[in-house]
């Protein structure tokens, strides 16, 4: 099979299902191509994801499975399924745009930064979405960066392709040692408290400015209560982890009233 050719983006005016025209090529993941699209039949954007031919055909599986996922989901700051189909021997998933723009892009390119009340008080939307998954026994195991966006005041979280649901009673977690990407896959609850840890630690240092031209730890170099150290070094696992997201949630609250 000619990978190259089954694996070209869509080109911008394609129509598909006769009803979603493609206006912008997002990017590509692992297994999928994004693409931003109008909805003809709504007059309204829509994201639309195609699958990506992999050498180990997972990825028409990987797509069925994060539509799965979405049809299960309903909450305002997740995106809403759309519909699942396949045209011309290629399977696209469909489902709702949130036009705001991620942290990375926040951060990174139009310089925003966020003091610690403000970094503990974007976790917290964070974790009111990521309870709602937990309580629906969904992970979701990506919790980076480009998936956490802000539009005006509100939170969302997108890009359920590597969500599972927990079928049995009980998590499997990973026990102390692991790398760094295995703890972020993890079949547990804690995977997403550990990148939401990460999370907080990049928000923080949206602020920061050197101090000192010798390597230190983030402990040193962040100017943040020890509440908050505490918090992340839970987060992280480096001292006995959260085992629920309630009490992660209570433990930000109240420091946010302090603060």
């Amino acid at each position: 099979m000619n990978w190259f050719l089954f694996n070209k983006t869509l080109k911008v005016g394609t129509v598909l299902k006769q009803r979603y025209e493609v206006i912008q090529f997002i990017g590509r993941g692992s297994y999928g191509f994004v693409y931003l699209a109008v909805d003809r039949k709504t007059n309204t954007k829509v994201v639309v994801k195609q699958h990506r031919q992999r050498r180990d055909h997972n990825s028409i599986q990987m797509l069925k499975k994060e539509a799965e996922t979405l049809s299960s989901l309903r909450h305002q700051s997740i995106p809403s399924y759309i519909e699942l189909f396949e045209e011309k021997n290629k399977w696209f998933l469909v489902m709702d745009y949130i036009d705001g723009s991620n942290f990375e892009d926040l951060i990174l390119l139009q310089g925003k930064s966020y003091n610690e009340k403000d970094s503990l008080q974007i976790l917290f939307s964070a974790l009111m979405i990521v309870s709602y998954l937990h309580e629906n026994r969904f992970l979701h195991r990506d919790l980076r960066l480009p998936n956490i966006i802000k539009k005006d005041s509100e939170l969302f979280i997108i890009d359920f392709g590597l969500a599972i649901k927990l079928e049995r009673e009980e998590a499997v977690s990973l026990t102390d040692g692991k790398s760094e990407k295995e703890l972020f896959k993890e079949q547990s609850f804690k995977s997403d408290f550990y990148a939401l840890g990460h999370f907080l630690l990049f928000l923080l240092y949206s602020t920061y400015e050197p101090r000192s031209k010798q390597e230190q730890s983030w402990e040193e170099e962040l100017i943040i209560s020890n509440e908050t150290k505490r918090i992340i070094r839970k987060l992280l696992r480096i001292e006995d982890s959260y085992d629920h997201i309630a009490d992660i949630t209570q433990d930000v609250s109240a420091l946010i009233d302090k603060l």
